[in-house]
């Protein structure tokens, strides 16, 4: 893909033919390039779990690990069987959204009465880090037309982010407005939010980096099957510009 067609030539057929020939290249290029680091992410994210759990399992067997110990270790093995779960699961989910044939499961449903079901789905995480959350609903019910599993997924992955990353005792904030082109929901936070420099890459696959919301606590995927799932409905997924914390805000069709 390094080969590239000289343009200097006297035909304009040939030059046009020659930058689309330079542009494919550079195309099949940088898709190749995507290819290699999404193997080489997943197979270092896969190795990590694998040679925890191998090593802890190995300790105990051969005695390395004392009797006593084997049931704390055995909650570390636990820990890393689900997150090597997780990983798997949101590959195969991103895989299956990605396809030509991916379809969407659209219907009515009111979109605040989704945000209340994934409150209450995480209260334990919520009363465990003694939380605070403020639900503004400018308008309610909010009824939109969407794939209410899909839309369900983003709003709890996005929940679920704030959670881990809102210090103890923190406020999370969730949003909803309508207006005649759509409705938006905006979940937000007062925790340590994206570093300016890691917010152009916060949706990429795998991007991990100190303060961004993809830190060291998942897949790196999250938010990538997430934008992929507002891009299948025609809509928009951004983090916005704000001086405390993290905000994130989708868009959604009304339902007529």
């Amino acid at each position: 893909f390094a080969v590239r067609v000289e343009q200097e030539v006297a035909a304009p057929e040939m030059a046009e033919l020659a930058d689309a020939f330079n542009t494919m290249a550079d195309q099949l290029s940088a898709v190749e390039k995507q290819r290699r680091e999404f193997v080489a992410n997943v197979s270092h994210e896969l190795r990590s779990p694998i040679t925890a759990i191998s090593g802890f399992v190995q300790g105990m067997e051969d005695g390395t690990i004392p009797l006593p110990e084997h049931a704390k270790y055995l909650g570390v093995v636990r820990q890393e069987t689900s997150r090597l779960s997780k990983l798997i699961n949101d590959l195969l989910d991103l895989s299956r959204l990605e396809r030509e044939d991916a379809a969407l499961n659209k219907s009515d449903f009111d979109i605040c009465e989704m945000l209340r079901r994934a409150i209450i789905r995480r209260i334990t995480d919520l009363e465990n880090k003694k939380m605070e959350l403020v639900c503004d609903f400018a308008l309610e019910p909010c009824m939109v037309h969407a794939d209410a599993d899909r839309i369900e997924q983003v709003v709890v992955n996005l929940l679920d982010n704030a959670i881990k990353f809102t210090p103890e005792g923190g406020t999370i904030t969730l949003t909803t407005s309508g207006a005649e082109d759509g409705a938006t929901v905006v979940i937000r936070d007062n925790g340590p939010g994206v570093a300016p420099e890691d917010r152009p890459r916060l949706f990429e696959r795998f991007f991990t980096a100190d303060r961004a919301h993809t830190s060291g606590k998942g897949t790196g995927l999250g938010l990538s099957i997430c934008q992929r799932i507002m891009q299948m409905h025609g809509q928009s997924i951004r983090l916005e510009d704000t001086q405390e914390g993290a905000a994130f805000t989708f868009t959604l069709s009304l339902a007529k």
